[in-house]
Parts: structure tokens; C-alpha cells; sequence
């Protein structure tokens, strides 16, 4: 398809509000219990324009990216309380998206409108913008104040979570000097009062050398899949891991 067809196709699901929406559990690896869920939008099935990646593409591409984003904030927030899942609810957002939203009231009506609690909201914001966009400190500074979390992949970013991508977590535990390198990651977040999320778990003993290295709390197949109705608590042998490997690590704040 042409990107004119894509693009056309887009407004169509923007008008006809044609997004979906699965959720992945975040775990809190000591407590064993689910922290929350990682939002994540899909186009409908069998389009050109199903996957996240494809939407955020050709929306900014054809300067859609903040109607498709607040579009996904709304839908999601509104399928997610009305799931009844447990716990915070994690969105990645451009930085255009998060100074947007924060104008003029605009997170507190969307989370009056849905009902959602703002301490139960955490803002996750993983981009590193080449060029940021005008107020991004500003807005990133006052979703502290109106209650709700920050999560980030950047150490040097004030944040209620630090977030570890795949690339720093998968096959942790072969690689002495990359957990050397990440351990101190982990202190600078631990002086800082961050709360620290390893992404992309699929391995065991990722989980295992992650959590005895002092990581809070993990997302990943190996803990669970996205979708519609996730899990809401972790497999027997994933929690008796845990309960081995985590019991006497070094605590990050809770």
C-alpha cells in the first residue's frame, strides 16, 4: 500500500476509534506480585497498520502522532479499568505527547473522565530525543506533582523507575563484565531512590542474576505475555526462582 493508502487508512482509525489494547505484567520480583501492566496499542488485525511500531510510523510521518496518541491514551486507560487489572498502568509516550498532555489540565480530565487515580498512572517517556521538543522538563517535572510515576531509560533522567532494555538484560548472566557495568547502573539508582524494571526476561537465569544483583522488578515472556487478559500473579516455578535469588540481594527502595 502507498503511503497516501496508509495514511487515509490511519484517519479512518482514528475516526472510527479502531484501536485495541493488551497488557504485560510488571512484577515486583520480592513482593512476587504484580506491580502493574505495560500498555501496548494494536491497529485492527490483518492491517498494514496492526503492530505499535507501524502506527507511531507513519502517524508522525504524516504529523498525526499526537491525535493517534491521545487516541491511545484515552482507549487505554478506559480498557484498563475496565479489565479491573490490579496495580499501575505503564504508557510509553513521545516527549511531544507528554508536554501536550500536561497542558491546561489535560492529563487530569482524561484521568477524571476514566476514572483512574493518578498515583496509578506512571508515564513512561524511553525515547532519546535528538531534538526535544519545547517544555519537556517542564511537563516531565510536573507529572511529579499531579501524582503521577516517571519511568525512563536513561540513569542521568529524574525518574520514579529506571527501565533496562533487552539489549542490557538478555544473557546477563554470561557476561561478567556486562553485569559489572549494569551493577553500577543499579547503585546510581539506588542512591537516587529509583525503583529499577529489567525488560525482556525470556531466560531464567537472567531473572535469577538479575534479581541477586538487586533489580525491583521485571517484565518479560518468561513472567508473562501481553494480552487482553494478562496473568496477574507469576507461575509456580518463576515465584520458587524468585525465592531463591532475591531473598538475599541488595534492596533497591521500595
Amino acid at each position: 500500500m502507498y503511503f497516501s493508502g496508509l495514511v487515509s487508512h490511519l484517519q479512518d482509525i482514528l475516526a472510527c476509534q479502531a484501536l485495541s489494547f493488551v497488557f504485560q505484567p510488571v512484577f515486583d520480583l520480592r513482593r512476587r506480585e504484580v506491580l502493574g501492566y505495560e500498555t501496548l496499542m494494536r491497529g485492527p488485525v490483518d492491517s498494514p497498520l496492526h503492530t505499535p511500531e507501524q502506527l507511531l510510523r507513519v502517524a508522525r510521518d504524516a504529523g498525526l502522532g499526537l491525535p493517534l496518541e491521545h487516541l491511545a491514551v484515552r482507549r487505554a486507560i478506559s480498557t484498563f479499568m475496565a479489565a479491573g487489572l490490579p496495580g499501575r498502568l505503564f504508557i510509553n509516550l513521545s516527549g511531544a505527547m507528554i508536554v501536550d498532555l500536561v497542558r491546561e489540565g489535560g492529563l487530569q480530565a482524561v484521568l477524571h473522565a476514566e476514572g483512574l487515580d493518578a498515583a496509578r498512572l506512571v508515564v513512561e517517556h524511553m525515547e532519546a530525543d535528538n531534538t526535544p521538543p519545547a517544555g519537556l522538563d517542564q511537563a516531565w517535572q510536573q507529572l511529579a506533582t499531579l501524582g503521577s510515576g516517571r519511568a525512563t531509560g536513561r540513569p542521568d533522567v529524574a525518574a520514579d523507575f529506571l527501565k533496562l532494555a533487552p539489549p542490557h538484560t538478555r544473557r546477563i548472566h554470561t557476561e561478567a563484565l556486562r553485569r559489572e557495568a549494569l551493577a553500577g547502573v543499579m547503585e546510581g539508582a539506588r542512591r537516587q531512590r529509583q525503583q529499577v524494571i529489567a525488560e525482556g526476561i525470556e531466560d531464567a537465569r537472567d531473572l535469577a542474576t538479575l534479581c541477586a544483583m538487586g533489580c525491583n522488578c521485571a517484565q518479560g515472556y518468561l513472567l508473562g505475555k501481553p494480552a487482553s487478559e494478562p496473568v496477574r500473579q507469576l507461575s509456580r516455578s518463576v515465584a520458587g526462582l524468585l525465592a531463591t535469588a532475591c531473598d538475599k540481594a541488595p534492596l533497591n527502595p521500595p
